[in-house]
């Protein structure tokens, strides 16, 4: 049985410090849900749309310091360092004063770290560059990045002052989502929305005894299940951020319905989408070689990778640190078993 810790004010903090994602333009990933799907969210769709446009004044800014991992922002890792630290931070204010007090070299690392939230497996002994040079973000996302590194007591300084901004903007919607936010936590079960995704299930989570793991519930229009693992020693500590109704998002991709099946086909029809497909399951696979390999552009594999993804036909690979992507074959099996009992293509 996995404890699990929850504290409501740690969920209200850490859902202050990822507005970045709200700047997003979601369209395509709503696209990509099936009319059940769309159903279960069309209440919040609207509210994302407000809250993009309520911040686009800022994106600009946003996307030059709001630096962003693969579902994790700088702040939130700052603040998770605050918690591995023991100093349980009860402010906004107190994770600021934090972040301002890091030093060059401190803030860099937080840079390099959280190039490595992603599933590209950076080797340890790899400096900042590598991890950059390595990294499947958006080329002028790695610029920012670039920018960040080489001054980082400025940019940090700056993106105090942005989060000062933001987070008052912020608050009616934090407010709007506490109901449901504290009736979810209520209700969440880590164990079980884990061994009912098929997108969760394949990875070996290897969860141990007295392993601190804790969970941080945000708002159902941040639509995010991330995980992070500090390496932080005695004991390393297992963070959960998870949006509510995410499980039933996950479940979801579990049952091949018409809709599913219907956009499983559409994703495949595309011949250089399949031959990413292809090449990302193979071993080493890397998006600049696959570039060369399609005669396409790195930003063309990342566009057909995020749409895989969102069909769920890739799942990321954690466990082995030379395949960065599993092909869901569970999903693949099911459309091919479709065809056959639709078109009596049983062998006779």
């Amino acid at each position: 049985m996995v404890e699990v810790q929850y504290s409501e004010q740690a969920s209200d903090l850490m859902e202050q410090f990822s507005l970045s994602t709200l700047i997003q333009d979601r369209r395509e990933t709503i696209e990509s849900f099936s009319g059940k799907e769309r159903e279960l969210f069309k209440d919040v769709f609207p509210v994302m749309e407000e809250l993009r446009l309520l911040f686009q004044p800022y994106k600009e800014k946003m996307e030059t310091y709001y630096l962003t991992g693969y579902g994790i922002t700088l702040l939130q890792s700052c603040y998770l360092e605050m918690v591995d630290k023991g100093l349980m931070p009860k402010s906004v204010e107190a994770v600021h004063a934090y972040c301002l007090q890091l030093d060059a070299e401190a803030i860099r690392e937080q840079l390099k770290d959280l190039l490595n939230t992603g599933p590209e497996h950076m080797a340890k002994s790899g400096d900042f560059w590598d991890y950059l040079e390595a990294s499947s973000i958006k080329s002028e996302t790695k610029w920012y990045f670039s920018q960040f590194y080489r001054k980082p007591l400025e940019a940090m300084k700056e993106l105090i002052e942005l989060s000062r901004e933001l987070i008052p903007l912020y608050q009616p919607y934090l407010e709007k989502s506490t109901a449901e936010r504290r009736a979810y936590a209520a209700s969440f079960s880590l164990e079980d929305t884990i061994a009912e995704s098929a997108s969760l299930s394949h990875f070996d989570w290897n969860f141990k005894e007295n392993q601190s793991i804790k969970l941080y519930v945000v708002s159902p229009w941040m639509v995010q299940f991330a995980s992070y693992l500090s390496e932080t020693e005695p004991k390393k500590s297992h963070y959960f951020i998870v949006s509510c109704r995410i499980d039933q998002l996950l479940k979801s991709g579990t049952e091949l319905d018409m809709d599913t099946f219907a956009a499983v086909l559409k994703v495949l029809s595309d011949s250089t989408r399949y031959n990413v497909m292809v090449e990302l399951a193979k071993p080493y696979a890397k998006s600049k070689r696959i570039a060369e390999e399609l005669d396409i552009t790195g930003a063309a594999v990342s566009f057909h990778t995020q749409k895989l993804i969102n069909a769920k036909l890739l799942l990321f690979n954690r466990d082995h640190k030379d395949v960065k992507y599993d092909v869901n074959k569970s999903l693949l099996r099911e459309i091919i078993a479709k065809l056959t009992s639709d078109f009596g293509l049983e062998e006779k």
